[in-house]
């Protein structure tokens, strides 16, 4: 199977491309396609689009190349149309990422339209446009968005521009009407979009068009790589719910492809674990306001205290790990009790603008990693872990892009392990494996247990 694809990126650093392609997304839904949507590098939290409730993004500072064709294509599978999208330039390198947008654009064969900020731009803007050929001769660039247009007589100067370096015009988005270049990515607040939003990108880009060069590619997909096997595998809850946004929904497709089967837990609506929950997975990023929503549901973090104790293997990555704590005090000041799994409390001090890329080290032996071993996390949110109730023995090193020394990082047991960094399932071959196979084993002997107490 194949799946055609474009990418939308900008110039320079702007949160319209991702507005762009999360409208094209929802206006080619309501006409019946099926639409997959993927970030470039992972989503901050203020730009984190949750449409299909769970961050999809393409990372290869994450995991290695087989890995980014085995997740695209497991994705995109049985879709019509793959859009992908940046906030970053389509030349911008971040200091601890080591690939370019138009690096991504060139490993899967993707045409690329480049939107360009017009304002102000007269025929000078030719040198943006030799430069998009210059720069990139080995990008598929199918085309441009135009924004900040004046109006007719400035959007007729810019297409002869960029129609004598022979570079189409896929769309023109026009001053005060409709998104702007400073308008943000749309985060879980701006759903469902915008009205005004859809029919601006509707009247002004030619979707149509979009479609028409999606298709000049066809992504052939690893066929082999990711297959689905947790039809009788341990049955694994992760954890989401408005306000809760899972940290990858590629990393659940990796727990998939390793044997479990997959139950998703409602952090607010839910009352208990699901019955024959063999693990539990709270990863993802907490928004402002939801973890006073979480303590209010105190029947499931009662529950979730007992499987836990009960040695339930659990990973609590990033706003996970707050979900554990007794208390924790919010960007707000309000003050939440929680589960109290870990005997501390914590503080959320703020939501990075833009993730932050780290190196982990493995300590000693966990439910995910075993001792010596390193993979790249992210961090989305900083928080402080504070007034714990006797010295933990922390199982990871985190060290920083570029940074000779680390620092201590998170909490572990027997079959839990707690970080404020979110960690790829498919970040190291066998890390996924491991965390399955621990739920089986815990499967199995709550099922030994359950048999023996039936016997005579």
């Amino acid at each position: 199977m194949s799946i055609p694809r474009v990418l939308l990126v900008p110039t320079h650093r702007t949160g319209l491309a991702d507005a762009v392609a999360a409208a094209a997304a929802e206006i080619l839904t309501a006409q019946g396609r099926q639409v997959r949507y993927h970030h470039v590098g992972p989503l901050g939290p203020a730009a984190s689009w949750d449409r299909w409730e769970g961050a999809s993004f393409i990372d290869p500072a994450l995991y290695n190349e087989e890995a980014l064709f085995g997740l695209y294509g497991i994705a995109t599978r049985g879709a019509d149309i793959s859009l992908l999208s940046s906030h970053v330039g389509v030349l911008d390198r971040r200091e601890e990422v080591p690939w370019l947008p138009a690096d991504i654009a060139g490993t899967l064969d993707c045409p690329t339209v480049v939107l360009v900020d017009c304002r102000g731009w007269g025929t000078g803007i030719r040198i943006v446009a030799v430069g998009l050929r210059s720069c990139l001769p080995r990008l598929n660039l199918a085309g441009v968005i135009f924004t900040g247009v004046s109006d007719r007589g400035h959007l007729d100067l810019l297409k002869k521009v960029f129609a004598d370096e022979d570079i189409s015009v896929v769309g023109c988005l026009f001053a005060g009407d409709g998104p702007e270049w400073e308008t943000p990515a749309p985060g879980p607040w701006g759903q469902p979009l915008a009205p005004d939003l859809l029919e601006a990108v509707a009247r002004q880009v030619d979707i149509g068009g979009l479609v028409s060069i999606a298709g000049e590619r066809g992504f052939i997909s690893s066929q082999n790589w990711l297959i689905d096997r947790g039809a009788d595998g341990p049955l694994i809850a992760v954890a989401g719910c408005k306000g809760f946004t899972p940290w990858s929904r590629d990393s659940i497709e990796v727990l998939r492809s390793a044997g479990a089967q997959i139950r998703r837990l409602d952090l607010l609506e839910d009352a208990s674990l699901p019955e024959g929950a063999a693990g539990l997975v709270l990863a993802g990023t907490a928004w402002p306001g939801a973890l006073s929503d979480v303590a209010l549901n105190t029947e499931l973090l009662r529950d979730m205290r007992a499987q836990i104790q009960n040695g339930l293997p659990t990973l609590a990555l990033g706003g996970g790990m707050l979900l554990l704590l007794e208390t924790v005090q919010d960007l707000l000041g309000r003050t939440s009790e929680l589960a109290g799994i870990i005997p501390a409390s914590g503080e959320v001090l703020w939501h990075l603008d833009e993730p932050s890329h780290v190196h982990v080290t493995a300590e000693r032996d966990t439910i995910l990693l075993a001792r010596g071993e390193a993979v790249t996390g992210w961090l989305l949110t900083d928080a402080e872990v504070i007034d714990p109730r006797h010295a933990w023995d922390a199982p990871l090193t985190i060290r920083a892009a570029g940074s000779e020394s680390g620092w201590a990082e998170g909490l572990a047991g027997d079959s839990l392990l707690c970080s404020r960094v979110l960690l790829h399932m498919a970040g190291r071959p066998g890390m996924c494996p491991r965390f399955v196979k621990r739920c089986a084993a815990y499967a199995e002997g709550r099922t030994q247990e359950e048999a023996s107490r039936g016997c005579p």
